[in-house]
Order: structure tokens, then sequence, then C-alpha cells
């Protein structure tokens, strides 16, 4: 519905003339389209410059890796015709270009962190005692070993997932994880030695894990909420 400028009356239409004083009406847009203010999208281009930063030293690491790899099996083969030293350079080399494919974060899943790096450990382990001409520390040592850290990493990990666990308790479990991993190591070396007493051994891991759940109980029942709080605002828990 428009309206004459000059009179003031209602007509039909616009672009015509007035009914009442004849007065030429100018055309009015009457469906006026709202006009949306947007704001511009906040975006932290840090991360992004950070990825491309990673790739590029990952890059040149990886082609760092394959001269020196090259290098050294040719270095090797024409003092020798064989390659003897170079075996062991080389399986060290990659084992640790392998680490550090997953340290620069190519790998998002903690357990095929956890996983990964216990393979590449294994065939690290594996090659420098086969290159030996057999498997005398391996099987009995190494295997069980990297077998068992993964295993206590994943675990740990699943529990914290599983329980929820924040704060004082992640520690807490921590330790608890670092006393079964040390135990395990010590178990098998001392089997590898010939010396394994299960009970003592079992005694003793008892013993080493009875201060930590005493503290994690102090904590969890007994500390005042104060010095919680205090502790916690000072190392982020």
């Amino acid at each position: 519905m428009a309206y004459c400028p000059k009179c003031g009356i209602k007509v039909e239409g616009d672009n015509r003339p007035c009914p009442l004083c004849n007065f030429h009406i100018p055309k009015v847009n009457e469906a006026k389209v709202a006009v949306e203010r947007k704001f511009p999208k906040a975006a932290n281009p840090y991360p992004a410059h950070l990825r491309r930063v990673l790739n590029r030293i990952f890059v040149f690491v990886t082609l760092l890796v394959f001269v020196a790899v090259s290098l050294m099996f040719y270095i090797d083969y024409e003092l020798n015709q064989d390659f003897t030293w170079s075996r062991y350079s080389n399986i060290s080399i990659l084992a640790g270009w392998g680490i550090l494919y997953f340290s620069f974060g190519y790998v998002q899943n903690y357990y095929k962190v956890i996983i990964g790096i216990g393979l590449i450990s294994l065939v690290l382990l594996f090659g420098l005692d086969i290159f030996s001409g057999s498997l005398d520390w391996f099987v009995p040592l190494a295997f069980p070993i990297v077998v068992g850290t993964s295993a206590i990493g994943i675990s740990y990990w699943s529990l914290i997932r599983a329980l929820s666990v924040r704060g004082f308790n992640v520690i807490g479990f921590f330790f608890i994880a670092v006393v079964i991993l040390s135990m395990w190591i010590n178990f098998f070396i001392n089997r590898y030695q010939h010396e394994t007493d299960l009970l003592n051994w079992l005694i003793v891991t008892a013993l080493q894990l009875l201060p930590v759940a005493l503290i994690m109980i102090y904590v969890k029942f007994a500390m005042p909420e104060r010095i919680k709080q205090k502790i916690a605002r000072k190392f982020h828990l």
C-alpha cells in the first residue's frame, strides 16, 4: 500500500498518478531485504602455521635419513665388500625416524601411538639381536619388556578414560603404573640372569606400591580441601 506524498491518501499501487490530486507517485520497494550483519569468523592461524613448519622439518629430516642410510651402506660395502656395521647403524636410524613420525603428531590416537612405538622397538631389538647371529636376549628379555610396557601404557590410558580420572588421581595412577613397569622389567632381568624368586618379587612389588596407595588414600580422604585447592592451582591440576 502506497500513500500520495502530496495529499496523503492511500492508493492501490505506486508509479501512477494520484486519483485525487493527480500527483505522480514514485515507486516504493516494500519488500525490503533484511541485511544480515555477519561478524568475521575468529580463527587461530597458529596451529596451521605450526603444522606447516613441522611438515617441512619432517620432510627435511626424512631426506637426511635417506642420505645417511644410503651413504653408510655404500661406505660399508666399499670397505668390507659386505654389509657389516652399517646394518646396526641404519636400523637404529630408521627406528629413530619411525618414532619421530609419531612424535610429530601425524598419529593422534593414543593407542595407535603406543602400539606403533612398541612395534618399532620390537623390530629394532629383533634386528640388533638377529644381526649378531642368534636371538639370545630378544626372546627372553626384550620381547616381554616391550610388550609389557605397551600393555601397561594402554591399560593406564584406558583406566584414566574409563574412570574419568582427574587431578591428583592422575598423578597417583601414573606412579602406580611406573612402579608396576619397573618391577616388570626387574622381573625379566632377574629371570634372564637366572635369579628369579617369584614370591620375593611379589613382596617387593607390593611394598613399593604400598606407599603410593597410602598417599592416594590420604589425599582422597584426609587432606584438607584448602590445601588440595592450593596445590591444584600451583600445578594446574
